[in-house]
């Protein structure tokens, strides 16, 4: 990359996992989606990870639910997209691929190593899942 050369835009699709580990203020996941933010970059999410996100709040982190709220004026959040994905994962996980592939997003930030680890580092229909770890990789090597 030369000097002065625009670097890339990332849209980055948050899964259920990291809007709830996001809804944190003071934990690790809300200082990656804050710099992702003050880099220029765009967070969007969908009603159904954003309603899986909530569900587990009110479960194992009820004081956390403003943390969660405040997400909403940093998160674009879009419809559920339903389409034929062909993709071998969890029907429970078909909804995530889904909306990042509908909203166009570049990347898919997830925790879930179970359902979608093997997918990290890879592209998707065009969307690179990626991890915490990866997501901050990306942000130092692009952002320095």
């Amino acid at each position: 990359m030369t000097y002065g050369q625009k670097r890339a835009r990332m849209v980055v699709f948050l899964d259920a996992n990291i809007l709830f580990s996001a809804s944190d203020p003071h934990g690790r996941v809300s200082v990656v989606l804050a710099e992702l933010l003050r880099c220029g970059h765009e967070a969007v999410t969908s009603m159904y990870a954003w309603t899986e996100a909530q569900r587990g709040v009110e479960r194992k982190r009820p004081h956390c639910a403003n943390g969660l709220e405040a997400l909403r004026g940093m998160v674009t959040i879009v419809d559920a997209f339903e389409m034929p994905l062909g993709i071998a994962c969890a029907e429970k996980d078909e909804p995530i691929f889904a909306g990042a592939i509908g909203a166009r997003c570049t990347h898919l930030w997830t925790g879930d190593k179970t359902h979608f680890g093997k997918f990290y580092g890879c592209a998707v229909r065009g969307v690179i899942v990626i991890s915490s770890v990866q997501l901050v990789d990306l942000l130092i090597t692009t952002h320095t």
